[in-house]
Order: structure tokens, then sequence, then C-alpha cells
């Protein structure tokens, strides 16, 4: 192959990533404008859908009106008059009626419709109708133009003859409402084709072409849009044999159905993004063809005219001609030093002969020497490789610690949002079930609790990984352990188990978070109640410890020691080895394998170290060594008494999940709050900018899409918003955010939250002392 050939296959192999990724890019834009265009459509029909639906909701308040008045109902003699006067008030409807079951008009605001011998199509729909429903495309009568009949059934124990309310929607108002729709709704493009339609698919508004397409029914391609239940896309030649995008979204009338739909001409929409690629593909096929030019040219001048001199060289040398040199004139290209090169090589070949033969006899006494520099060698790798296995083990060892780190971070966020939206359904159900439903009560607090459950096992996945920030502080051990004993009766260990405690006087405070160091004392009480199925004693004890030199990870210093004891089974030394490894157990499915590992992450990240001592059949005490705390533990102040103050306040709620934010927009609401609420950063800031009464707290997630929680509070405060900033969340690692930032928020609120929760917010946000809850800020 030849030199050129190979460069232009060069090239070629350069332009073909360019081109490839030009037509993914114009792909994916092809793609992305066909998916924006559906969802653009959509959208367009169901704003006319809301329209429509307000339309709807109109004639149900009219006719359910009109019901209540005695004078209609009873088919009194000034029913036509009050018909009429009504139907004045409404000119969007052509007519009001009351249809008897037979079918016969018997009162009507046109005295026309109730002469002898009418029987209009809709009197016949009405006396079958049930409840608020909506007729099929019908003419008023007389004449008088197209309408769609509106129904309300009035049977009743006051009715045994029953009777049927009639509203007729004049079909010439809302082909006339449909334009001016347009133009005052800014969100309705002007190039729609907006059509309502009944639900056997006759037109009933059309914009444009009304006149021309009312009363006519939808192709046979459209049918699926007058079965749906849901919106949808169409693409399909419309009525007027124009091809179209098509969106349609049914709007429900009671047990019947209207059905919206706007439409697009697609190749209008997509114009922009075809010019655009074929733009782009001229100047990519331009770009290529020049640079292949290009190539050639240089190739024959600087690559092809060097090389075949350098060819005409080697084979004279080749042929022993060892005088030949080639020209060197171009000192600098790589050429011409790959000429000068090759005259020097020419030059020294008689010379290489002879350092040959005297490498050969040096290179007999360097194989000696670098057989025994291979012999120490190998003994060197033969230690290294006794520290490397070592290593391995505990690399392993930390491998397993990262998984869980992951994996707990992993689902902590969705698995809380999931319990927020139970607990808060919970917490709502039991406040709408009366008291006297004391069965109701239970199951609902019975779901609480596995709820709570459900957030401890999440809790203590976020303290093993280490994704939760522990609020530490100078503790007193003693006291702490006095409580928990105090609360560990018979209910917690049974009565079989004896627990005694031998604490030492004054002890040294340690630096810790107290809700951890309880729930490692109570992991391993538990652990200890486990492992005595048939009762014995548990043993809780305090001591100071000095370790005058650096063990076991541990500096030297000052420290507290708990030791837990148990007259149990024991464990065996294989069990000792992996009992502090995540989610290893003994206890079967009955076990999670967190409970030892949550309490060594705990110890280890307050400075500490974790101690075990086991024997088979005599029992096991596992000792936590945690580091003196240089102030003393703070004594407990009373909580300020709440000052309840409800409906004072408008609550903007911020929360990407939407189950979560409508169960927890319910609780406020049951707490008689303001609800403003947004699915994230960006729509809540145009809610703070448009709202009429602006928000007095700030409840908000901190993992959204965009915008996160910190984010979002930061541009509220630049709103110079100075109330209340809540960070509700499942899981949050703030570790990395600056405190001045994390300063802009009150309060830190962990999912699942109850309603009582957000009710203790509100009565402290009514404070200047702002709130105070676990993780504040």
């Amino acid at each position: 192959m030849r030199l050129s050939t190979r460069l232009l296959l060069i090239i070629a192999t350069c332009l073909l990533p360019p081109i490839l990724c030009q037509v993914v890019i114009g792909w994916s834009q092809w793609s992305e404008r066909k998916a924006q265009i559906d969802t653009l459509v959509v959208h367009q029909t169901e704003l006319l859908a809301a329209d429509v639906a307000s339309i709807v909701e109109g004639a149900r308040i009219l006719l359910t009106m009109t019901g209540e008045i005695p004078s209609v109902t009873a088919l009194e003699a000034s029913c036509p008059e009050r018909l009429a006067r009504l139907q004045e008030k409404v000119p969007s409807f052509a007519f009001l009626a009351i249809v008897d079951r037979a079918g016969v008009v018997r009162c009507a605001s046109d005295p026309a419709l109730t002469r002898a011998g009418m029987a209009p199509r809709w009197a016949a729909e009405a006396a079958v109708a049930h409840g608020f429903s909506v007729g099929h495309f019908a003419k008023a009568g007389d004449g008088a133009g197209p309408v769609v009949p509106f129904f309300l059934d009035l049977t009743g124990p006051a009715m045994p003859e029953g009777q049927t309310l009639v509203a007729g929607l004049a079909l010439n108002w809302l082909a006339a409402h449909l334009p001016q729709l347009q133009q005052n709704n800014g969100t309705l493009l002007s190039g729609a084709v907006l059509t309502v339609a009944d639900s056997s698919g006759v037109v009933l508004a059309r914009n444009p072409g009304y006149q021309e397409f009312v009363g006519k029914r939808f192709p046979p391609e459209a049918r699926p849009a007058l079965t749906a239940t849901a919106p949808g896309i169409l693409r399909l030649r419309s009525i007027d044999q124009v091809n179209r995008v098509i969106g349609y979204v049914p709007v429900r009338v009671g047990g019947s159905t209207l059905v919206t739909t706007a439409g697009f001409e697609e190749a209008d929409l997509m114009a922009d993004v075809d010019r655009a690629m074929n733009r782009s593909f001229l100047l990519l096929g331009a770009g290529a063809v020049l640079a292949i030019i290009l190539t050639l040219v240089v190739a024959r001048r600087f690559i092809a005219q060097p090389a075949r001199a350098l060819l005409e060289a080697a084979r004279r040398w080749r042929e022993g001609d060892l005088t030949a040199r080639l020209a060197s004139t171009e000192q600098v290209s790589e050429f011409g030093q790959i000429a000068a090169a090759w005259n020097d090589m020419a030059t020294g070949l008689a010379d290489r002969e002879r350092e040959l033969r005297e490498h050969a006899e040096a290179l007999e006494a360097r194989v000696a020497e670098r057989t025994r520099e291979l012999l120490a060698t190998n003994n060197r790798l033969q230690v290294e490789i006794a520290e490397r296995l070592n290593t391995e083990v505990a690399l392993v060892q930390s491998q397993k610690l990262q998984a869980v780190g992951q994996l707990a971070g992993g689902i902590a966020h969705d698995f809380n949002n999931l319990l927020a939206t139970i607990q808060g359904s919970l917490d709502l159900l039991d406040r709408s079930v009366s008291a006297q439903e004391t069965r109701q009560h239970a199951w609902i607090e019975r779901a609480s609790n596995a709820v709570t459950r459900g957030s401890q096992l999440t809790r203590r996945l976020l303290a093993f990984s280490r994704r939760r920030l522990p609020s530490v502080q100078s503790t007193d051990v003693n006291a702490l352990i006095t409580e928990m004993v105090a609360l560990l009766g018979t209910a917690t260990l049974g009565q079989r188990i004896r627990i005694c405690t031998e604490l030492a006087p004054d002890l040294w405070p340690v630096m810790v978070e107290p809700s951890q160091v309880e729930a490692a004392l109570l992991n391993l009480t538990l652990n200890g109640r486990d492992a005595m199925p048939e009762g014995g004693s548990l043993t809780i004890c305090t001591a100071r410890r000095v370790l005058e030199t650096a063990e076991q990870n541990l500096v030297a210093g000052e420290y507290v020691a708990i030791s837990v004891t148990d007259t149990g089974t024991g464990m065996s030394p294989e069990v000792m080895q992996r009992a502090l490894e995540p989610f290893f157990t003994t206890k079967g499915s009955g076990g999670t394998g967190l409970g030892l590992s949550q309490v060594q992450a705990m110890v280890q990240e307050s400075g500490g170290a974790v101690r075990i001592q086991s024997r088979a059949g005599e029992g096991t005490t596992i000792e936590l060594l945690l580091p003196r705390a240089s102030a003393a533990a703070p004594t407990a102040t009373p909580a300020p008494e709440a000052r309840v103050r409800t409906g004072q306040h408008t609550v903007l709620l911020v929360d990407d999940d939407a189950e979560v934010r409508q169960v927890t927009a319910d609780m406020l609401r049951q707490l008689e709050c303001r609800v403003i609420t947004a699915e994230s950063g960006a729509e809540a800031l145009r809610a703070f900018e448009e709202a009429q009464c602006r928000p007095t707290v700030v409840i908000l997630d901190y993992a959204m899409p965009g915008m996160n929680g910190v984010d979002l509070a930061l541009a509220l405060r630049r709103q110079a918003f100075t109330g209340p900033i809540i960070l509700a969340t499942g899981y949050a690692d703030l570790s990395g955010i600056a405190a001045e930032e994390l300063a802009q928020l009150s309060a830190v609120l962990n999912k699942p939250y109850s309603i009582s929760e957000l009710e203790m917010l509100l009565m402290q946000a009514d404070t200047d002392e702002g709130v105070v809850l676990e993780g504040a800020v």
C-alpha cells in the first residue's frame, strides 16, 4: 500500500468519528424535538381541556342551582318565567328545560320547546339520564342553532315520578369562545387547531373551520381518542385532510365524556431542526473534501520525496556500498534528522562490529552478576508476598465497609421518602377517625410503629456508613446509663434477665452523640439477651482508663471504658473474628448483622475502639473505649412552653417526590396552614415571586434535580425572605457545605416525620428562638 493511500486512510479514520458524532447528534436533536412536540401538543390540549372542564362545571352548578328552586321542580305556572330569567343571565346556554321520564318537555325557558308534537332528540336522552351527564350533538328545535345538552337527574323520594333538568350549551357560543381563548391565554399557540367533540366523535366546536366541520364525525383513525381514559398523541390525517400531530385529553362528565384535541402540522414544528441538520452535514462534507485535498498536496511534497531518497540509500547499503550518503539539507525536520542518523550509522558500522565482540565478553560477566542479584531479589519478593497477603485481607474488609456505606447512602433517600408518605398518611387517617374507633386507632398505631422501625433501620445504616453528621456533645455516661436501665424493663429484656450496673464515681465525660451511645448500648444489651435464652445476668460497667502508649489504633491518653457482660453462650474464635463485620449474624433470618458493626462505626467515629472477650459457654464482654471530653457535660434545661397559633402561616412546600409533597401538604392543611407547593427549585422561586400572599415558613427537600435544597435556601434569602427555612430530607450529606450556607437553614427535619413534628415546627416558628429539633443547624 502506497504512503499516500495510507495517509488518506488515516484522514478518513480521523474524519469518521466527527461524522458519526454529527449523525448521532442530529438524530438525537431530531428525536428530542419529536418528544418536545409531543409534550407541547399534550400541554396545549390540557389547557383546552381545563377550559372545557370549567364550562362543564359551570353547567353542573347552573343545573344544581336550578334544581333547588321549588317553583321549578314543582312545575308551577311561574316555572317557564324563572327558567327564562336564569337563561338570560347565562347567554352561553341556549335553553333550560325539565323533561319527565316519558321524554316530554314539561317546562322550558323557550315556550316553543313545550309545544305539542315537539320531540327533540335531547329530550329522549334526558329521559334515561342518571346523575350529572352530557348528551350528544343535537338541535335545540325550531331552527335554533346546534347545542350539546347537559343533564341532571332529579329523581328522589320527593319526586317519585322522576324529572331531569337540561341545559343546552350553545355550540355557536362555544365556537366563538375558542378563538377568544387563544387570544386571551398566552400559553395557547395561535397555530393550534382546537376541537371539542362528544363521546361518539361528533365535532361540537372547532377553531378554525367551525361552520365547515360542526356536526361531522372524527375519521376512523381518531377512534382511539374517543375511548381513551388518559391524555395521548396521534399522528394522522385530520378531518380537513391535513397531516397533523394530534393531542387528545378526555374530560369526564359524570358517566360520560367530552373529548378535547389540539393539532399541529408537524412539518412546520420540525423545519428548524431539518434546516440545521442539512447545514451541518454540508459543512462537514466540505471540510472532509478540503482535508483530503490538502493531505495529498502536503504528502507529495514533504513526505513522498524524502521517503524515496531514504529507500534509495537503504538499497545501496544493502548491496554493500557503505560509502553512500544522504544529502541532509533539512536539519530541523524529522526526515533531515533521519538522514543524518543514517549517515552516522554507515560510518559506525565497522566500529559496532568490533564493539560487539567486546560486549560478548562483558556480557558473560554481567550474567553471572545478575544471577546473584536475582537470588537476592527473589528472597525479598517472598517477604513482600507475605506482607501483601496481609494487606489484601485488610483491603477486603475495607471494601466491605465501603460497599455498605454506598448501599446505605443510595437507599436512604428513596426509602425515607416512602416512609414519609406512609407516616403522613397514617397521621391524617388517625386524625380523621373518631376517638370511639379504638380498633382502627390500634391498627394505625401498629402501622406507625412499623414505620418507626423502618426509620430506625435506615438511621442505623446511615450511622454505620457515616452518611449522617452526628450532633456530638460532652456527655455524662453514668447518667445516660442510669436513664437507660430505668427504661430497660422486662418488656425489653424479659423476666429471666437480671440487669446490674457498676458505675465508676467521678467518671470523666465523653464527646459523643448521646443518641448514638444509647443505640449502641441497646444493641449490646439486646445481643446479650439473645445470648441467654434460658435467662442470666447482664452487667453494665464504667471505668476510667489511661493509655500510656498507643495501642489498637488508639493514641495515648485518657479514655472512658463502657463494658457490657453477659453470662450467655459466648462466641467461638471464628465468630469473634467476624463479629464486627457488616451483615454477619448468627441469628439466621431474625438478625440484620448491623448491630455490632454499627456500634464499631460509632465508636471509631468518636476516636475510640471496641474490644471483645468471649469464650464458648462462658459468656461475652464487649468493651467500648471513648476519648475523654475536655468540657463537662451540660445540664438539661426545660423546654419552652409551646404557643399554638393555628392558621397563621403560609407554607412554601418544595419536594420533587409527588407523593411526599401531597401528603405533607395535606398535613399542613390539617394544621390550618395555607400551602404553596412546588416540585423543583425553579418552580419554587417562581411561586415565591408570584404569590399574592408571601410564605412565612419554607419547608424544602435537599436532593432535587437542578437545584438542591441548600441552593434554593440561598436563593430565597437573596430574595429577602427572612422566615424559617426547614430542610426536610431522608438523606442529606451536608459535610461538604460551607458553614455560612448552612447558617441560612433554621432546622433539618429527618424523614419520615409526623404531623406532630410539623405542628411543633409551626409553634416554634412563632417564637424568636428559632426551630429546635434533631439535626438543628
